[in-house]
């Protein structure tokens, strides 16, 4: 009985640790990721200017937890300029027709 409840102790305390170092250290941001999420807004927001702000706050949302430098070391790695150039190449063949709608669909702009 005294082994069972120092195990449970002993993985209390393993758990605990466990969740104070989760929340002490923010997740690092990823270059490729950012310059994804910031082609599509920023294709979005050209496609349908009426809903600008709701696209900014997505950007806004995906830097969240990450300083200035941060945001800006990631801007300047050849990661993130890789995979914005990938992006926006994929992103000038969405048809002008669909482009609001897959917008839309995508997350970028809640729905109506």
């Amino acid at each position: 009985m005294k082994a069972s409840f120092i195990a449970v102790c002993a993985t209390a305390v393993v758990v605990l640790a466990s969740a104070l170092a989760d929340t002490r250290m923010a997740p690092r941001l990823n270059a490729a990721s950012l310059a994804r999420v910031e082609a599509v807004t920023s294709y979005c927001e050209n496609v349908d200017p009426a809903s600008d702000s709701e696209y900014v706050s997505r950007v806004a949302g995906a830097m969240r937890g990450h300083s200035d430098s941060e945001v800006q070391s990631a801007r300047n790695s050849s990661e993130y300029r890789q995979a914005l150039a990938q992006a926006n190449e994929t992103l000038a063949k969405v048809a002008a027709s669909s482009a609001v709608r897959a917008c839309t669909r995508s997350g970028s702009r809640p729905s109506n």
